[in-house]
């Protein structure tokens, strides 16, 4: 699955600083905040992407698409189910990866765009690749789910007032108590595991 092909450096820059401004503001910030990390004018963004939630969609894509490249690098590299799991992880949530981003539900389904929805289709492929792989081997908690591990990179990426360098230290850092949970044995895990379905109605209500 080819990664967005933006039409410029300018989109890649503008994007990139949009994912950046949102991990520590929030979807609040302001656009001129955006424009100024990117090097570029507040009316250029607003030329280019009419209003900040079109801009929040190609920061959506840009983040999927990097859990896409890491999943297929991960098992593309690692012949051991644990050994690919846990490089997706860390390559999911090491400096600049973009996953997590704290952006608003969306307000109605129609406003997911298609090629986003493909990405996702693929994302959850590859996913479930990888976490079935594991679980068969024995190497990874029978009562996790794949949606679970979407969900978890929410949980280790909060947004938090300081730089990405220094979010990514974190992230890493609570990454290296989690990871003996992942394959214990120790006790069934409480509640049930989300679906796909369930994560995805918390992000764009009234779509299935």
């Amino acid at each position: 699955m080819p990664t967005p092909q933006y039409a410029t450096d300018y989109d890649e820059r503008v994007v990139s600083a949009a994912r950046e401004v949102f991990a520590q503001q929030g979807f609040a910030a302001p656009v001129s905040e955006i424009a100024e990390l990117a090097g570029v004018g507040v009316a250029s963004i607003y030329r280019r992407y009419p209003n900040k939630r079109e801009l929040a969609e190609h920061v959506r894509i840009a983040a999927t698409s990097r859990v896409i490249a890491e999943a297929e690098s991960a098992v593309a590299a690692e012949a051991e189910p644990w050994s690919a799991f846990e490089r997706f992880l860390r390559g999911c949530l090491r400096a600049h990866a973009g996953i997590g981003v704290v952006l608003p539900p969306y307000e109605d389904a129609e406003d997911v765009s298609e090629e986003l929805r493909g990405l996702r289709r693929r994302m959850i492929e590859l996913i479930e690749q990888l976490v079935t792989a594991a679980r068969r081997a024995g190497q990874l908690r029978a009562d996790l789910g794949s949606a679970d591990v979407f969900l978890l990179f929410k949980h280790l990426n909060p947004p938090l007032a300081t730089d990405e360098e220094r979010r990514a230290e974190l992230r890493e850092r609570y990454l290296e108590l989690l990871l003996p949970g992942l394959r214990g044995d120790g006790a069934p895990l409480p509640g049930s595991a989300p679906d796909w379905d369930e994560v995805y109605r918390m992000c764009v209500p009234g779509d299935s």
